[in-house]
């Protein structure tokens, strides 16, 4: 009997951790706080609820009860780097100004996190030597890409500078974007190898409807679902270092297109 009420009781907490992230992708925020500490109610040192909880109360203003939750995740977990990230972002988001604080808002636009056949990629932006932590970006907030001298720089909000597209796929889109495309992005997530970000393609122009945007990379691998790498972030898992860190993942299957890469 005890067995059983203890997987009913880790079933829940699986289903419930699925409908907490749903809900913040959402930004459902007020929700997702309830379904996590629905989690917290069952399992107290729940660290990855704690996170989202303290994210969730984040987003809707909750200061102080948000300190106080991811101040007991650093007690518990002293190297949890993303409740000290927060915790750093909370500062920030405490001293500005009222009127100059972001409004609430979904985690970036669900469809920019769905992969489409060639047309989304994740990337590691590259930063310079000695630039210090960028800490008022979070996973799923937009990004603005600015082409300049065959290379893309990318911008938080405010025109911040959080780093550029490695070369590579900076000189193929580039000259795609040259030739009429058009693409949006957003933060998937942030470690110590840096910010993570996907790509999407929105518009192809009619003269590259043969160019993918994205062609599979050379190993074939490519992940269906972009939404996972944000989900992993949200519950606490370190992003996967790949080869120098630069590329990531191209998603979908497309011709290789050899001649729109530098």
């Amino acid at each position: 009997m005890e067995t059983t009420r203890t997987s009913d009781k880790d079933r829940l907490r699986r289903d419930w951790g699925k409908e907490a992230i749903n809900r913040a992708l959402k930004g459902e925020w007020e929700r997702a706080a309830e379904v996590n500490q629905a989690i917290l109610a069952l399992y107290p040192d729940d660290v990855e609820a704690m996170n989202r909880l303290g994210k969730a109360l984040m987003e809707q203003s909750e200061y102080e009860k948000a300190r106080q939750v991811l101040s007991t995740v650093v007690e518990k977990a002293p190297y949890n780097t993303i409740a000290r990230k927060n915790l750093a972002r909370l500062e920030q988001m405490e001293s500005a100004p009222a009127n100059g604080r972001p409004a609430n808002r979904a985690a970036s636009t669900p469809r920019l996190f769905i992969a489409e056949s060639g047309k989304s990629g994740t990337t590691v932006l590259q930063r310079p030597a000695g630039a210090g932590p960028v800490t008022n970006v979070a996973p799923g907030e937009p990004v603005s890409l600015e082409v300049k001298n065959n290379s893309i720089l990318v911008y938080a909000r405010e025109e911040e500078f959080i780093g550029r597209v490695e070369s590579r796929l900076s000189g193929r889109l580039s000259r795609l974007i040259a030739g009429g495309n058009m693409y949006e992005a957003a933060v998937v997530g942030i470690s110590d190898w840096g910010i993570t970000i996907i790509i999407r393609e929105t518009y192809r122009h009619p003269s590259l409807h043969n160019i993918a945007s994205f062609p599979t990379n050379s190993r074939g691998d490519s992940r269906p679902n972009l939404r996972q790498d944000l989900l992993k972030y949200l519950e606490d898992s370190d992003l996967d270092d790949e080869e120098d860190g630069a590329v990531i993942d191209y998603v979908g299957v497309g011709e290789s297109d050899s001649e729109w890469d530098e």
